[in-house]
């Protein structure tokens, strides 16, 4: 968000062709990188997983930002999940415009995930995503498309990644949402603690 100009003696000083003070403010609180992270079904703000995760990319790339999706995040998959992606696309072009040279992150836990698989960007906005992160998809099986060029999705980060992969999809095992006849509750749950944050987030910065 833009601060209002301040009237001071020093203004007048500005050269004539110089940035605006507004754009040279905008430019100079632009981080390398922004994450947007939807949060799962009846989260709020960054949610469970969103919270860990910017604390993790803060400190992984100094200077990153990141930016809740607020949506409705009531259990409802259609409508709301494609309102979630009009936001977070309508955030990401946004950031775009206002830092030029800003690279982005789209995240998203549970029916976030699903946000996230919604998202519809332009080609040159979709150029500055380096990476997606994504945590107990429910659309993990069928081959849902990623608004990156090039997707290239790594269903093991835990594992390892190789530099062409950038797509980070994280399912534990028996996951009641994202594993083929999952059963487990508590294994949807578990990723703000099991190590998958940190993973993700050297993720990240290896591709910032």
């Amino acid at each position: 968000m833009f601060i209002k100009n301040l009237i001071a003696p020093v203004l007048f000083f500005t050269s004539a062709f110089a940035a605006p003070a507004p754009e040279l403010e905008a430019r100079q609180s632009c981080g390398p990188v922004k994450l947007f992270h939807a949060a799962g079904t009846t989260e709020s703000g960054l949610g469970s997983v969103g919270i860990p995760l910017s604390a993790a990319l803060a400190s992984a790339v100094p200077g990153a930002t990141t930016q809740a999706i607020v949506y409705d995040t009531s259990a409802e998959y259609s409508a709301t999940v494609a309102a979630g992606a009009a936001i977070m696309a309508a955030a990401v072009n946004a950031a775009a415009t206002a830092c030029p040279n800003q690279k982005f992150v789209l995240s998203g836990y549970s029916k976030g995930a699903l946000v996230v698989h919604g998202v519809t960007l332009s080609s040159a906005v979709k150029a500055k995503v380096i990476a997606i992160t994504v945590f107990g998809d429910p659309a993990r099986n069928i081959n849902s498309p990623f608004p990156i060029n090039s997707a290239s999705v790594d269903q093991t980060p835990r594992d390892g990644s190789s530099s062409s992969q950038n797509v980070a999809s994280f399912c534990n095992t028996g996951d009641l949402f994202c594993w083929p006849l999952g059963w487990s509750l508590p294994a949807h749950l578990a990723y703000p603690t099991d190590g998958s944050i940190g993973v993700a987030a050297t993720f990240i910065k290896n591709r910032a």
